[in-house]
């Protein structure tokens, strides 16, 4: 078994390399905020269908499929910092095409071309986190790395609102232009390319398989444990997208009675349990592992997705809330930093690509299984979230019984 390298004491590079990508994090995701609320009404300024209006937000994912493994294999080859800086730029341009767009079929391209930038920037972005990070620390990082996430995305809806009431609908996408301007200088000035092989950080040190002297990415994907991972990371997207977006809300009114307003609350109140549980996540990880939060956490979003579904009182919908909230604070980097722990050297950037991957697909096709079910069965909503609680406690089951164990962390 291979022995985990010597920690080395953090770098002035490390930090400023951790530094300027959790400030391009919130830049992106900020600016994106500040359009994703407003795109349907936009849409509808065309006079377009509500499926054209929804393609809006589908292209965007197809534009994210389509980078990610090309942005993380060629990050590999030519560094990270060139496509630090190519992902802002791409998402520059294609919000300024879409703020000076006088029909509906250019906006749509525009779009499309927001989410190759997009794609690109989210890929190599995380593939430098899981680069200079160490075993042991991983889960602190990836932490931030939510962190940062969540408050872009955050900030991003309220200013986008307020700059359509000033300047009308085509004004976030001049701001998310901007934004992404900014991030570019960002990337330019302030971010390092990290080193080949930063002391420590050895992915395939961590017990669960020995490295082999040439590693490849065929292999790394028919690895159980890695497959059962990334099971796991689908159904986060997935569930993020058809119970959160689609099915509860519809569920909260329909058998709540819940107003608007009061759905939105219940929405906010995950965020709100995730965002409060994030300062101590990352430190949870680092002294217990990833392998068991990750279980843990899966099983409790499979256990709140029960608890909508078959909720009579609406005292178990809102702890459901609670349940889901604090449940994916700890999913999501601990996902990140198992998957981490399992990409090898010189695959880390198309390990990421694949991830990023299979979380967009879980996010696309989503709606489509809501749909669907809905449709041609007889479950209704409930139904979907019960086959989506399904979906999550069999991937837990998977990684829990199917995976190699991981060795305890240093304390």
């Amino acid at each position: 078994m291979l022995q985990v390298a010597p920690e080395t004491p953090r770098s002035p590079l490390r930090r400023a390399q951790i530094g300027p990508i959790l400030v391009l994090i919130v830049l992106v995701m900020a600016g994106n905020g500040m359009v994703v609320p407003m795109m349907s009404l936009y849409a509808q300024q065309f006079n377009v269908s509500g499926t054209l209006v929804g393609m809006m937000i589908t292209l965007f994912g197809v534009g994210r499929l389509v980078a990610n493994i090309p942005a993380g294999i060629a990050s590999e080859r030519f560094g990270r910092r060139p496509f630090l800086c190519l992902g802002p730029a791409i998402i520059a341009v294609g919000a300024f095409g879409a703020a000076l767009a006088e029909t509906f079929e250019p906006l749509l391209f525009w779009r499309f071309v927001q989410g190759v930038g997009s794609g690109v920037y989210m890929t190599v972005s995380a593939t430098v986190l899981v680069q200079i990070s160490r075993v042991g620390e991983r889960g602190r990082i990836m932490a931030l790395y939510q962190g940062g996430l969540l408050f872009g995305a955050g900030i991003g809806p309220g200013i986008g609102g307020l700059l359509v009431a000033w300047m009308g609908f085509a004004a976030p996408f001049w701001a998310f232009g901007v934004v992404a301007l900014a991030a570019l200088v960002v990337a330019l000035v302030a971010f390092e390319e990290p080193a080949a092989e930063p002391a420590g950080s050895a992915p395939e040190a961590t017990g669960n398989r020995v490295a082999a002297p040439a590693p490849s990415l065929r292999g790394l994907l028919t690895e159980p444990t890695f497959l059962y991972l990334s099971l796991i990371n689908f159904g986060v997207f997935f569930t993020r997208t058809a119970s959160q977006w689609v099915t509860i809300p519809l569920i909260a009114a329909d058998t709540f009675a819940m107003p608007v307003a009061v759905i939105g609350g219940a929405l906010t109140l995950i965020a709100a349990s995730n965002f409060v549980m994030l300062p101590m996540v990352g430190a949870v990880i680092d002294r217990v592992g990833s392998r068991p939060v990750t279980i843990w956490s899966t099983v409790a979003t499979a256990v709140s997705l029960v608890m909508i579904a078959f909720a009579g009182h609406v005292w178990v919908f809102w702890a459901a809330m609670v349940l889901m909230g604090i449940a994916g604070a700890f999913s999501g980097p601990s996902v990140a930093a198992a998957l981490a722990d399992r990409m090898p050297r010189g695959l880390q950037g198309p390990a990421m690509g694949v991830q990023r991957v299979v979380g967009d697909a879980g996010f696309v096709v989503a709606p489509l299984f809501v749909g669907l079910v809905y449709d041609a069965t007889t479950l209704g909503n409930e139904g979907a979230v019960w086959i989506n609680a399904i979906l999550m406690g069999a991937a837990a089951a998977l990684f829990a019984f199917g995976a190699r164990p991981e060795p305890a962390p240093k304390a």
